[in-house]
């Protein structure tokens, strides 16, 4: 069954509002101001200040306490289901500098924020990128710092077009000093990051300003962009979607399966996303393709929660995955599981393979040498 346009809203209720006794604690809702768009999903707390041609995905939470402030400069984006938070009883890196204010998460121009990447009390600079459940606390990001997937890192000042390689733990200036410089193909890649949330900026604004609310929640069409046709998603019978699940694009979803609560399934670059019938997908999952890429799942996937999957990614029947998980640019057999917090980039895995829990594996080799019940290095 293929999704349309829902009827338009009934007319609008006479009936005083507040009710008497009442206080109302309504806001209206800002999606597009300054030639940026913030999704209707996502959640803002405190003093939040952004900057012209933004782009905020479903699902992410902008939290400053009281006295703290959170600033978003020009031209940056945040993907699905990201925590920027801005904590009054945490440490604050010391940069009298800081134009957000010197207690503040503040992210510069033109920064890159991958899907459920967690930043507390850090200074991000201009032309940073930050990857797929990065974790950063108490830190300063310098211009062109290039943070890879599933990395921690904590207490530190990262130098300018540092890189922080994949699952790394960074935790002493030692350690922050001695990374290698990106390349210039990680320069590129940015480059394109920036110009794809561009389009995403100026076409979800176009899409909110045709269709309204309810063209950007749910079940919509992806907006019409370079690289991306439009089309709306097709979700089979008995398909049960949870609050706040987003389906966005050439998404298909076989029959008779669940999608969990802020969950984001978003055929907007890559296309298309497809996903095998009896299919249980729990809450904040995150699945998302790069431009000319896509995602294709066989039948009964399993997942648990707070996961991203990235396409190009082509999956069996059976695929169990735990929490935590990453899996990104993959060819996956039948019947293999992922273990919670495993991090799997670039590698094919044969049928029944099992990755154990907290396992990064980027060399064909370490995948190779897996069996049923056996495992790559541990994560640090």
């Amino acid at each position: 069954m293929t999704s349309a346009p829902r009827d338009s809203a009934p007319a609008s209720d006479a009936r005083r509002f507040p009710p008497e006794g009442h206080t109302s604690f309504a806001t209206v809702p800002r999606v597009v101001a300054g030639g940026s768009y913030l999704s209707p999903l996502i959640e803002i707390f405190g003093n939040v200040a952004i900057a012209s041609g933004v782009f905020i995905a479903s699902n992410t939470i902008l939290r400053a306490d009281p006295d703290m402030r959170i600033c978003i400069g020009r031209a940056t984006n945040l993907q699905v289901n990201i925590q920027l938070l801005a904590l009054r009883n945490f440490p604050v890196p010391a940069v009298p500098e800081a134009s957000c204010g010197l207690r503040s998460s503040a992210i510069a121009e033109r920064v890159s924020i991958a899907h459920q990447a967690t930043i507390r009390n850090s200074q991000i600079g201009p032309f940073t990128f930050i990857g797929f459940r990065a974790l950063l606390e108490n830190v300063v990001l310098e211009e062109g710092a290039f943070v890879l997937h599933g990395a921690i890192v904590r207490n530190v000042r990262i130098g300018k077009d540092r890189l922080v390689p994949v699952g790394a733990v960074v935790t002493t200036q030692e350690q922050a000093d001695s990374l290698p410089k990106k390349s210039a193909k990680e320069s590129a890649f940015q480059e394109d990051v920036l110009s794809v949330n561009k389009e995403f900026a100026e076409e979800y604004a176009a899409l909110y300003n045709a269709g309204g609310y309810d063209m950007v929640t749910k079940v919509g069409p992806a907006p019409r962009t370079s690289f991306n046709g439009g089309k709306w998603p097709t979700l089979g019978p008995n398909v049960e979607l949870l609050p706040f699940a987003r389906i966005v694009g050439d998404v298909r979803i076989g029959g008779n399966s669940l999608v969990g609560r802020r969950s984001s399934i978003r055929a907007d670059e890559g296309a298309p996303i497809i996903i095998g019938e009896r299919s249980v997908i729990r809450d904040r999952v995150t699945f998302h393709a790069l431009k000319g890429t896509r995602i294709t799942i066989g039948r009964e996937l399993r997942t648990e929660a707070n996961i991203v999957f990235h396409g190009p990614l082509e999956a069996g029947d059976r695929f169990t995955v735990g929490d935590d998980a990453i899996v990104y640019n993959a060819r996956v057999g039948d019947d293999v599981t992922i273990g919670n917090g495993s991090i799997v980039v670039g590698v094919t895995l044969r049928d029944g393979v099992i990755v154990p829990d907290n396992v990064i594996l980027q060399t064909q080799a370490e995948a190779d040498a897996l069996k049923r019940g056996a495992g790559a290095a541990r994560r640090p």
